[in-house]
């Protein structure tokens, strides 16, 4: 008869430490330092030299402006025929000239990139009957990026290297010549932002903040001017240059912090 009491009460023991197990989860296994999911109101569970604790999360964002120095602007031609090496020939001279018609709007030979160049074959299929025509056409694209760092001729090299030959514009990029700075400025606003914040939540909920024991970072994006594909056949005729607005360089970064709670 004891013995059969003590069975039953070891199977009790047995199923109180797994319902236990069911309710704390795995965070005892994480690693220091290591988040684990999130908590309502802003808080973490993270580990900390083996011991498990909750912190407060809170994010930031900084942002920066400023005038932008160069404009990256992407060119070229895009060429189509039954004769591949003609088009070969005739895509290299006139992204030559275009090139050229770049160079004499002050752009530095150094400061001329070529993004891409590719010749491909399309097969041409019937509508009707979805089947091959026999009849194939072959491709050639030859695209280049120009650094221009007189951002008042912007709008007369794009209608340049269009009079030279080229008759694709794919965009036009304004940056600075040293974003990491800007980078480096956004990133103290964020933190401040983030550190201001969790200790308006810590002072609202009467707790005390420790240190930072997380810190994530994501940016932002550059401010790009789209400028639409042009297909213009041969040039010539002359070509007006377009008002390009260069307007501000803006970098904005985002970062989120885990403070401990004590």
């Amino acid at each position: 008869m004891r013995s059969k009491f003590w069975l039953i009460a070891l199977i009790a023991l047995s199923l109180l430490a797994l319902t236990a197990c069911g309710q704390t989860g795995t965070a005892p296994t994480l690693a220091a330092g290591e988040p684990a999911r999130s908590l309502g109101g802003g808080g973490v569970v993270y580990s900390s030299g083996g011991t498990i604790t909750e912190g407060l999360v809170s994010t930031g964002t900084g942002t920066v402006s400023a005038e932008p120095e160069i404009a990256q602007i992407t060119f070229g031609v895009d060429l189509r025929g039954d004769n591949p090496a003609t088009l070969v020939d005739e895509a290299a001279q006139k992204i030559n000239r275009a090139i050229q018609a770049a160079r004499e709007l002050g752009v530095e030979e150094k400061d001329v990139q070529t993004s891409s160049y590719s010749v491909w074959v399309e097969t041409i299929y019937d509508p009707q009957t979805g089947q091959p025509t026999g009849q194939v056409v072959y491709h050639v694209s030859h695209f280049v990026t120009a650094t221009l760092r007189d951002l008042s001729k912007t709008g007369k090299l794009l209608a340049a290297v269009v009079e030279a030959g080229a008759n694709s514009i794919s965009g036009v990029n304004f940056t600075v010549e040293n974003p990491d700075a800007l980078i480096q400025q956004a990133r103290q606003k964020a933190l401040e932002n983030a550190k201001a914040q969790a200790q308006q939540m810590a002072q609202v909920l009467g707790i005390s903040l420790g240190k930072p024991v997380l810190v994530s970072e994501s940016g932002g994006a550059y401010p790009v001017v789209p400028v639409a594909r042009m297909d213009i056949g041969m040039g010539g005729g002359g070509v007006a240059a377009p008002s390009i607005t260069p307007g501000a360089f803006t970098v904005s970064v985002s970062v989120q912090v885990v403070y401990e709670i004590r």
